[in-house]
């Protein structure tokens, strides 16, 4: 049975606009017959002309409404097999359609305040996953950033959402738009909000520290309000329906490659729905100027840690190992991670680094790592060895653990401190700084790797320029004061003179 409205709709398309019969069917989904039948009598009737046609639901709707008071919840395919008990000869699609119209729902849709914000005020971000893409057993993440006012987007493709990687994407996404917001808004996220119990919120403080070194303020959106956060959650919609269909990638670099220009060739120059403008025109033109202008001093996005270097003298980092070199077993290491690579430095000196492996359970051993390690005799015991080693690079060496064997220093921490320096500094160096200390007197393996860092310190900076203010005035230097003005008014001329040339009179001696 038509609606009053289709019956109408079929008299209009073919009176007014003076469309065939078989058009409106296609247009509408509707039998040609049945629009005949309409254009044919020419009226609409209402559901009073027509009569109410007869279901088979008809003597289980009392049983219905009755269950669906007690539970507004149950399922449709759970009715169906009550009222199949009952007799119910019908199906499933009819039953629907009448419980769907008096259901009541437990939870009527909430009014949500429309917001508006200000040109530069306020950013929402939020992640976006696009699941293993490449068979590598990674994940794909999407950073999404979204400037609330001109609605222009970044977008930033990644391979995990830890905190470096969070850090990382804020600062390409600020220095693609050439300023940052004075807030940005976030979903909970558990790399941005420590804790929260109700309105109380406990950020990162590593995160507050990031914010605040562009002078952002954080903000955590309200759980389950869908317009805190509806302007970023477009924003991953929109990247799903209009960047990711359709396309393919040979490498993770393809990927992002693509998704920049997309970016900026598309994304930001479409018209936007909401607004019905050009997302990069409004930010050029209005939104841009007002944005805060970024710290000039780089932020550290480093993931840093110290790693203990194990016998095998790898490091293992995400499930990988990384070599190092091997004079380096039993010693403490700083290791510095960036979405690229991993460098590994022995007191700030670098020892060693690797390109970052995204993989799982790889092994990466560079053979200088390895050397002189195959060419220790077999059955002798790692310290008789690396007194040997540690002998043989010069006659300094041998007389210095000549020494050690008078004093009451460990023979063993002695050698693998001094195989691990001259891995770093180098055996020349080490050779030249024993030398001097032994032509002094001095011993100690801290007093070598003192001198050691000493010269390998750069002279200009132990001797820096001034410190500069942005204001000028604070630069100015007042010129000095020659004081012997002063005393010539105090004791007179003759006084003063004798008093600027380092002799007392007898007038000051009586005084």
């Amino acid at each position: 049975m038509l609606t009053p409205e289709q019956q109408a709709q079929i008299l209009a398309l073919h009176f007014g606009q003076k469309q065939t019969r078989t058009r409106i069917a296609r247009q509408l989904g509707i039998n040609r017959k049945t629009v005949s039948a309409v254009i044919e009598r020419r009226q609409v009737r209402t559901g009073a002309e027509i009569g109410v046609r007869k279901s088979n639901l008809d003597p289980f709707k009392a049983l219905l409404e009755e269950k669906l008071r007690i539970d507004p919840t149950i399922p449709a395919t759970v009715l169906l097999q009550m009222l199949r008990n009952q007799g119910y000869p019908g199906g499933i699609s009819q039953l629907r359609s009448y419980v769907a119209a008096i259901r009541v729902s437990p939870r009527p849709r909430e009014a949500f305040l429309k917001l508006t914000f200000e040109p530069g005020e306020c950013a929402q971000v939020d992640w976006g996953e696009f699941g293993d893409v490449f068979g590598t057993g990674i994940k794909i993440h999407a950073f999404v950033l979204v400037l609330c006012y001109s609605r222009r987007l970044y977008v930033e493709f990644t391979r995990s959402e830890k905190f470096e990687q969070f850090i990382r994407c804020h600062e390409s996404a600020f220095a693609f738009l050439g300023g940052a917001p004075r807030e940005c808004w976030y979903d909970n996220l558990a790399t941005a909000v420590t804790e929260r119990m109700g309105k109380l919120i406990r950020f990162n403080s590593k995160f507050h520290a990031y914010l605040g070194h562009h002078g952002i303020m954080p903000y955590a959106c309200n759980p389950a309000r869908g317009n805190e956060k509806g302007r970023v959650e477009d924003g991953v919609k929109y990247l799903r329906s209009s960047f990711w269909p359709g396309r393919t990638f040979s490498d993770f670099d393809d990927l992002c490659a693509q998704s920049r220009e997309w970016l900026t060739a598309i994304a930001n120059r479409r018209e936007h729905r909401s607004t019905r403008k050009i997302p990069e025109l409004v930010f050029e033109s209005e939104e841009k100027q007002l944005l805060l202008p970024l710290n000039s001093h780089a932020y550290d996005t480093d993931e840093v840690f110290s790693e203990h270097i194990r016998p095998d003298y790898h490091v293992v980092y995400e499930t990988n190992q990384y070599s190092v070199p091997w004079t380096l077993v039993g010693m403490s290491v700083t290791v510095r991670v960036t979405d690229r690579g991993l460098t590994f430095y022995f007191h700030e000196q670098l020892v060693a680094s690797h390109e970052r492996s995204y993989r799982k359970h790889q092994t990466f051993t560079k053979p200088e790592h390895e050397k002189g390690l195959l060419e220790r005799k077999p059955g002798s015991s790692n310290h008789v060895w690396r007194v040997s080693a540690v002998k043989s690079i010069g006659p300094s060496l041998a007389k210095y653990l000549d020494l050690l064997k008078s004093s009451h220093r460990s023979l063993r921490f002695e050698t693998t401190k001094l195989m691990a320096l001259a891995t770093v500094y180098g055996s020349e160096k080490l050779h030249a700084v024993i030398e001097e200390l032994l032509g002094r007197g001095v011993i100690g393996v801290e007093n070598i790797e003192l001198t050691l860092k000493s010269q390998a310190v750069d002279r200009q900076s132990l001797n820096p320029a001034p410190l500069t203010f942005q204001s000028e005035r604070l630069n100015r230097v007042p010129p000095a004061i020659d004081l012997r003005r002063y005393d010539v008014h105090s004791f007179g001329p003759r006084q003063a003179e004798a008093i600027s040339d380092g002799h007392e009179t007898e007038d000051q001696e009586e005084l």
